[in-house]
């Protein structure tokens, strides 16, 4: 009989075993589909994003009111996703709630952990600390507090605090990785940009993927059990991010090694016991970006015609001299400090070599900007400068910028109309006053590529039509000196290239292989024209790089070839060109073109 029975029994036994996984595995699905879970896990996290999103598109159009920044787009997508994820939730919720068997599943317990929460809330921090490391030239202390200040607010307050007082509604953990999850996308933008250069907008699919990416990772370290896990990985990523960011900054790729700057007195020596033959008035005219027609030609641009008018005014051409920066701060603090170490806190600002030196001879010094970006290391120490609000809190600039997801140049907080910046200079051009002055204006036309790191489809274009607005502001600019101050000094010159070849910005990324000549005169090349007031400084203007403009003017003024010895070696050393590729006294240096000369123009024009 045992025998007999014996297989019925374990069939039975079977069936319910096979019933009972059923049941449970019923039961774990159905949770998900009902009302409940799907309020609290699916409705709440998304009204959060909402919420997060919307925020972010109101703060940044308060802070910088343009619709066209990566974080700008990614919020208002975001908007848009979080809206449609609500919907979607809660249409799920409605039909649960009659084609689902209700099935009563105990919501278990769960105790916030603050203390976990807000090592989370650290991670975000990581990525600011990269920044204020990127930056920390410029950064004062109360720059760094104020920065670190808001920033920790806003990750505090974003990551832990609302999650924490949404919590009763929803799995605070859940809703704290959710959190987490875009506020460590949105710190983390600006990086991500530079990296994909993007400019104004970004790729939502790699966004989305680097957002669920966080989301996922944050879920999981929540989950440790043991709060010394979560602290050390924590602590791992905070150190590990530091680290990686100092090595990035101090291992960038540069042309040439930076040759030692000579004593900052060397000038002073160099004239002691002197007295300047003539002491005209000078005037540094700097129009952003601008170079010679030889590179004019390459882009499709003819500008000969602006030459040709330069040349009729008097000037002397210098069709082959270039900068050994490529940007406008680098390379102005060289030219203004005769050195080939950029200070960024001394030289634009009217605190230079240059400047000191007319000081001594009593010049009076005028600085004339647009912005205040060449005041922003160490306030204006010209004796007259623009514009006038000068306030150029550091802190503010880049919050800004981080906000925004990208770090464009071309974010200044403090800035005049473009004509109320050229009735100034005009104003100083046709009343110089008696004293001898000495006067650097810095127009931003027709400027550079917007430094992302990928062309725009008309970039070319673009800087054509601003050219047209530099010659013009040019031409009136020349005109009003030479009708208000003849027996000046003026020197029209650019800062460096625009950037339109290639990817429109550094070349570090090429191979040697891969740089040719345009690409260098495109970053370095330099225009520069000299109106002398007398015919004797032939045997003074020895120049090769935009840097010794000053030694030439004042070995004329001294008539003393001797000064010209204060030259720099004129060797590119800024970081925009793959190692191995630099100019060094107007001759390539690796690359196809190696061994061959920077310009191929004929001979200066006079």
């Amino acid at each position: 009989a045992h025998a007999i029975f014996a297989p019925k029994k374990i069939a039975k036994s079977g069936d319910q075993t096979d019933q009972t996984m059923k049941l449970q595995v019923n039961n774990a699905v159905t949770r998900f589909f009902q009302p409940a879970f799907i309020y609290r896990n699916a409705v709440i996290p998304s009204v959060l994003l909402l919420l997060y999103s919307a925020l972010s598109v109101a703060v940044l159009w308060i802070l910088v009111p343009d619709p066209h920044s990566v974080n700008s787009v990614f919020s208002f997508v975001f908007v848009w996703v979080s809206i449609a994820l609500i919907l979607v939730f809660l249409l799920a919720h409605w039909l649960a709630r009659f084609t689902v068997t209700a099935v009563k599943h105990d919501v278990p317990a769960h105790v916030a952990d603050v203390s976990g929460y807000l090592l989370v809330a650290m991670l975000p921090m990581a990525s600011i600390a990269q920044y204020l490391i990127a930056n920390r030239e410029i950064i004062g202390v109360v720059d760094l507090i104020v920065i670190l200040t808001i920033f920790l607010i806003i990750s505090v307050g974003l990551v832990v605090i609302i999650p924490w007082l949404l919590g009763r509604y929803s799995s605070p953990r859940l809703l704290v990785s959710v959190a987490h999850a875009y506020v460590f996308t949105v710190f983390n933008m600006a990086t991500i940009s530079s990296s994909q250069s993007w400019y104004g907008e970004g790729n939502i699919f790699i966004q989305l993927t680097f957002f669920a990416i966080v989301l996922i990772v944050t879920w999981f370290l929540l989950r440790l059990n043991d709060k010394r896990d979560l602290t050390f990985v924590v602590v791992v990523f905070v150190v590990g991010y530091l680290a990686l960011a100092f090595m990035t900054e101090n291992s960038g790729p540069v042309s040439e090694p930076v040759v030692e700057a000579a004593a900052e007195n060397r000038l002073a020596v160099a004239v002691e016991g002197k007295q300047p033959r003539s002491t005209p008035n000078i005037y540094l005219l700097v129009y952003d970006a601008y170079v010679p027609n030889e590179i004019m030609l390459s882009y499709g641009i003819d500008n000969s015609d602006q030459e040709k008018f330069l040349a009729e005014q008097g000037f002397t051409l210098y069709p082959h001299a270039y900068s050994v920066a490529a940007s406008s701060l680098a390379t102005m603090n060289r030219v203004l400090n005769i050195s080939n170490t950029s200070r960024q806190s001394l030289g634009v600002n009217g605190d230079g070599t240059v400047q000191h030196f007319l000081r001594s001879l009593d010049y009076r010094t005028a600085g004339l900007f647009k912005t205040n970006y060449f005041f922003r290391f160490n306030g204006p120490l010209y004796d007259y400068y623009t514009p006038h609000n000068i306030a150029f809190p550091v802190h503010q600039s880049l919050i800004a910028r981080i906000l925004m997801g990208e770090f464009r140049f071309d974010i200044d907080l403090a800035a005049i109309e473009h004509t109320e910046y050229v009735q100034a200079k005009r104003e100083v051009f046709a009343n110089p006053g008696e004293d001898p002055l000495f006067v650097y204006t810095h127009s931003l036309v027709p400027g550079h590529s917007q430094d992302s790191g990928a062309c725009l489809p008309d970039e070319t274009q673009l800087f054509e039509e601003k050219l047209r607005r530099a010659n013009s502001e040019m031409r009136q600019d020349v005109e009003t000196l030479i009708a208000s101050d003849p027996d000046s000094i003026i020197i029209v010159a650019g800062d460096h290239g625009p950037y339109l070849t290639k990817n429109c910005y550094r070349l570090t990324h090429y191979s040697a292989s891969e740089i040719d000549r345009l690409d260098i005169q495109d970053r370095f090349g330099t225009f520069l024209a000299i109106r002398w007031p007398e015919e004797d400084y032939s045997q003074y203007d020895r120049i090769t790089v935009l840097q010794d403009v000053f030694p030439a003017v004042f070995a004329w003024m001294y008539r003393d070839e001797a000064l010209l010895d204060l030259r720099i070696e004129p060797v590119t050393i800024d970081g925009y060109l793959p190692e191995g590729v630099y100019v060094r006294d107007g001759v390539i240096v690796g690359g196809p073109d190696d061994g061959q000369p920077l310009f191929l123009s004929n001979a200066p024009i006079r």
